[in-house]
């Protein structure tokens, strides 16, 4: 751990000591049952998985670092939580702001409410609540917010949650859909709340279940068959002929916006000859490179996770 915090600061990401002091003191194996040494090259580590294929993770240790350096932690300070990270983060929230503050920890997932409250047992200063729905206040939270961190993509902050934020107080979010986040901090200054962009981010949602792989719609399909075609043909990497072929489907799939999954099934099927030799482009177009600082091997950034800055 200390020699992932060392690479981390020389990356250039501060990692002051009281943050490197929570983390050297935590052991992952309190917080996740999986493989965790990918943590130490500065990758996320996976804690809970649904059936359909839903994946939530803890964070990659250098936007760990990021989000509790921009937080701005003191001693004594009330921290509202949305998002378990499998109750990691909060044990490091609750370790830097001592036994005079307090975490509050909220999830809309009973199965990631369960494991967290498990791996947050003996902790008296955090305070583990289910939600139904994080667009809906949870009963007999403060009246008044401080600090609150979502640790999942939202579209935007939940109204009842901006009423609440007090004077110098803020939100740090990653805000966006699920193709383009940013990293936001919104601080309430004169009675208003401000935005600062921290930076392009890629995190999955906060509740497991929207995290679960959903087929494409015909309409979805066409824009990335498009984008396909542009990239193509900006880096001359298709003929002419293929890339109009590629056109053809991308408008024949615009008039089957209604269609069944299974006839969109048979139409892609029918058409994938179309798409063999370009498999490996798509790929690379749609699997984002992420940076990671803190790893040992800088040459390998390529795999997908979340929870992480886009270079």
């Amino acid at each position: 751990m200390r020699s992932l915090l060392d690479r981390i600061s020389k990356s250039g990401i501060e990692v002051t000591q009281s943050v490197r002091k929570a983390m050297c003191s935590l052991h992952l194996e309190q917080f996740t049952t999986y493989d965790f040494n990918g943590f130490f090259h500065d990758r996320p580590v996976v804690f809970m998985e649904t059936e359909n294929g839903g994946v939530k993770t803890i964070s990659a240790p250098h936007m760990i670092v990021t989000l509790l350096h921009h937080l701005e932690l003191n001693q004594g300070q009330e921290v509202l939580v949305v998002g378990s990270k499998g109750g990691y983060m909060a044990a490091l929230i609750a370790s830097i702001i001592g036994e005079d503050g307090r975490v509050v920890l909220i999830d809309p997932s009973p199965e990631i409410v369960r494991h967290t409250a498990n791996a947050l047992a003996g902790w008296p200063t955090i305070q583990l609540r289910q939600v139904e729905s994080i667009e809906v206040a949870p009963i007999e939270l403060p009246g008044e917010l401080n600090r609150v961190l979502i640790t999942g993509s939202i579209e935007s902050i939940p109204s009842w949650m901006e009423e609440r934020i007090v004077e110098g107080g803020f939100v740090l979010a990653p805000i966006g859909n699920n193709h383009h986040q940013e990293l936001m901090k919104l601080e309430r200054q004169h009675g208003e709340l401000h935005p600062t962009s921290l930076g392009p981010v890629s995190f999955g949602p906060v509740d497991i279940l929207e995290s679960e792989p959903k087929p494409l719609s015909a309409i979805e399909i066409a824009d990335l068959i498009e984008t396909l075609i542009e990239t193509c043909h900006e880096m001359e990497l298709c003929e002419a002929e293929d890339l109009q072929q590629l056109g053809n489907i991308a408008d024949e799939l615009r008039l089957m916006q209604d269609a069944q999954e299974g006839e969109l099934e048979a139409f892609i099927t029918t058409h994938m000859q179309n798409f063999v030799q370009l498999w490996p482009m798509i790929q690379l177009m749609f699997a984002p490179t992420l940076a990671r600082p803190g790893d040992i091997d800088q040459d390998d950034c390529s795999e997908f996770d979340f929870d992480e800055f886009k270079p």
